[in-house]
């Protein structure tokens, strides 16, 4: 295990960014104070994080503006955290769904007719877009888009969903996903599509199941529509009852195939599966 101390944000005002301040500063804090954040070397949600952030303090600078200095584990092949260092009554952070659904994207990643598609779909899905259009992803970064589908009792996932969408509104969801996402191309930077999934049993056990669909055609989000969710009913017990106790699993879907990619314990490490594939 490796500590740093890294500088993540000041009050320096720079151009193409919002302006931070120190009550910004102080919120972050604040949250450091009570969660373990993830920390991600990409802005690519494929890839596991490769530390954590544990404390943090907020610094006065020379020329009189603040910083806000965190401290990180980094993980190592035989991370093991030291004692004491993250507290065992913090959990790591995962953003979860708010309501039925919800969208996220950057919306400098999307053309004038594909934003007009977004917008359709939200409309379907009755939820604004939450979005971003400054400072947009690098070159080599991944464009996502996020939907987020919340309150989804364990084992019951495809019937919560088939009761709040009918047939005929995932019908128009698919053929407008169909013509948002196509293939990149060689050379060109992957799309990505992501469903957010926040699933509770009756112990009120949360778990955020992020699953990864990458340059889907309209077949595969039909495909996960139809039959996907229901595969998740079927699969998703033994994570449940895993000593482990993960908070977020992330898995990619592609030709009917559920893979786990990796999954988060409650205090921010990355457990790496060697194989962990399902059919459906």
């Amino acid at each position: 295990m490796t500590r740093r101390s890294i500088c993540i944000a000041t009050t320096h005002t720079l151009p193409d960014y919002p302006a931070t301040t120190l009550d910004d500063l102080k919120q972050h804090l604040a949250t450091i104070d009570h969660m373990i954040i993830p920390v991600y070397a990409v802005c690519d949600p494929r890839q596991p994080p490769i530390g954590r952030v544990i404390s943090g303090v907020i610094a006065g600078l020379e020329d009189g503006e603040s910083a806000l200095w965190v401290n990180v584990e980094l993980f190592g092949p035989d991370f093991v955290p030291a004692v004491g260092n993250s507290g065992d009554k913090r959990k790591a952070m995962v953003s979860r769904p708010d309501g039925k659904f919800m969208v996220w994207c950057d919306m400098s990643s999307l053309t004038p007719e594909k934003t007009e598609l977004l917008r359709e779909i939200c409309e379907i899905l009755e939820t604004p877009i939450s979005s971003s259009n400054v400072a947009g992803p690098l070159e080599e970064e991944p464009s996502i888009i996020t939907i987020g589908i919340g309150g989804l009792p364990f084992g019951y996932i495809a019937d919560t969903f088939s009761r709040r969408l009918t047939h005929e509104k995932v019908f128009q969801l698919t053929e407008k996903f169909g013509r948002i996402y196509s293939s990149p191309g060689e050379g060109r930077k992957d799309t990505l599509l992501i469903f957010d999934l926040d699933v509770a049993d009756r112990q009120r056990r949360s778990l955020l199941i992020e699953v990864i669909l990458t340059n889907p055609s309209e077949l595969t989000v039909r495909s996960f529509f139809s039959g996907g969710l229901k595969e998740l009913d079927r699969i998703l017990p033994p994570f449940y009852l895993s000593r482990m106790r993960p908070k977020k699993i992330v898995m990619d879907y592609r030709e009917g195939r559920f893979t786990v990619v990796y999954a988060l314990q409650e205090q921010g490490i990355p457990m790496i599966p060697r194989s962990d594939s399902f059919h459906g």
